[in-house]
């Protein structure tokens, strides 16, 4: 696949933060790109494209926000949040070209793509999917799932994420990472079994019982057949915790030589 490259002529790598509202997938974002810079000396660019979005603690190099607010949509068509939502994807769909190439034109060798907060918007209409196909041509493409300690509180709860990335994973065909954030409120039990597969098996067969059990025992299997332990990171956008191993995931799935499978 033909990759567009930066003025420098390093390959152009493209994180893109997925996850619901309240997971802090923009303080993330902007907590990724701090690390990177720092630690790593790369340029990195900042795309938001959440319309409903109302601050941002980076300067975004593009934000949909140019063409199209939650606000402005539901002043015009006289609809409420949902309907502003789903409307404004639709809208972004017709721009697609537009927005794609003002994201071309950053020429950074890191680009952080910030997506709506209504996460199921993105996934599972048309302007998600249609939006990476088109990034995968720009460059490297890694996504990042997150989501927040309240839906990781159990074993149970572990599988049924990892199972949700990767229908994520096939609805976008982009290699993700999943990852919980907020470590510093994450329960260190569920903690312990984030990546240890045998220990979190054991964990859920204790927990439960009948058909439940049955069930998120077979959500497991099917997950480590598709997701290594090393594809579930825990951060803390706040602290800074974990930032650096969600970073060499990262480095691996970028990296030609990397085997995450």
């Amino acid at each position: 696949m033909f990759h567009s490259p930066t003025s420098a002529g390093t390959p152009r790598k493209l994180i893109v933060f997925m996850g619901p509202a309240g997971s802090g997938k923009t303080s993330l974002t902007w907590a990724l790109g701090k690390w990177i810079e720092k630690n790593y000396g790369a340029i990195v660019g900042y795309v938001n494209l959440d319309p409903g979005t109302l601050r941002l603690p980076y300067r975004a190099d593009y934000d949909v926000r140019e063409i199209i607010t939650i606000n402005d949509i539901m002043s015009r068509y006289n609809l409420g949040p949902n309907g502003a939502f789903i409307k404004s994807m639709d809208i972004m769909l017709g721009r697609v070209k537009d927005i794609l190439q003002r994201i071309t034109a950053i020429d950074k060798e890191y680009v952080l793509i910030d997506t709506p907060g209504q996460m199921e918007l993105f996934v599972f209409r048309e302007n998600g999917p249609a939006m990476l196909e088109v990034l995968k041509k720009l460059g490297q493409v890694v996504g990042i799932i997150v989501f927040d300690p309240m839906l990781s509180r159990t074993p149970t709860d572990i599988a049924v994420l990892k199972a949700l990335s990767i229908v994520i994973q096939l609805r976008l065909k982009v290699e993700s990472i999943l990852v919980v954030n907020k470590l510093d409120l994450l329960n260190r039990n569920v903690l312990s079994v984030l990546d240890d597969a045998e220990k979190l098996l054991k964990e859920i067969e204790k927990e439960g019982h009948g058909v439940f059990k049955d069930m998120a025992l077979s959500l497991l299997s099917i997950c480590r057949n598709y997701i290594p332990p090393s594809r579930l990171i825990a951060v803390s956008a706040k602290t800074g915790e974990g930032i650096n191993e969600l970073f060499d995931v990262i480095h691996e799935v970028f990296c030609t030589c990397g085997d995450l499978t």
